[in-house]
């Protein structure tokens, strides 16, 4: 069975929940948030939850390589692809990230993003609400 994770992406009390269905573990998830929350601190994007929370899943996509093919065509608008064009999806998921509702209970870690702190932490216990317990220590302070 693969690992399977939490992500909750927070800015006070706004949060969105993502769900990792696999490679949860530490050295499979936190390449990706720490690239998100790199972006963040550097102000390419921006640092609240309604902005921010997309990044994650086009992260997802192209680390799984899944997004459908899509011919380069700017029209008048400047838009850079026919969506018209577009061709199928390459799999049923999106790709390593796709939002959810809550926590689920098959998860072996949680991630907590905090956009106002700029930081991604890693745990093994975690409330219902989303809440880490237990911060996992990670090889060379690998979290931000």
């Amino acid at each position: 069975m693969s690992t399977r994770a939490n992500i909750v992406i927070k800015n006070g009390e706004e949060k969105l929940f993502f769900y990792r269905h696999s490679d949860g573990y530490p050295d499979g998830t936190l390449p990706t948030l720490n690239k998100f929350i790199d972006w963040v601190k550097s102000g390419k994007i921006r640092d609240n939850v309604s902005q921010a929370a997309g990044w994650p899943i086009i992260l997802g996509a192209l680390e799984y390589d899944t997004l459908p093919e899509a011919p380069k065509n700017t029209d008048k608008y400047g838009c850079n692809v026919q969506v018209s064009e577009i061709k199928e999806p390459k799999d049923w998921k999106a790709g390593a990230y796709e939002p959810t509702t809550g926590i689920h209970g098959d998860i072996e870690y949680l991630y907590l993003v905090d956009l106002a702190k700029k930081s991604v932490k890693c745990y093994k216990d975690w409330t219902e609400e989303g809440e880490g317990i237990n911060q996992v220590k990670i090889k060379n302070d690998e979290t931000t």
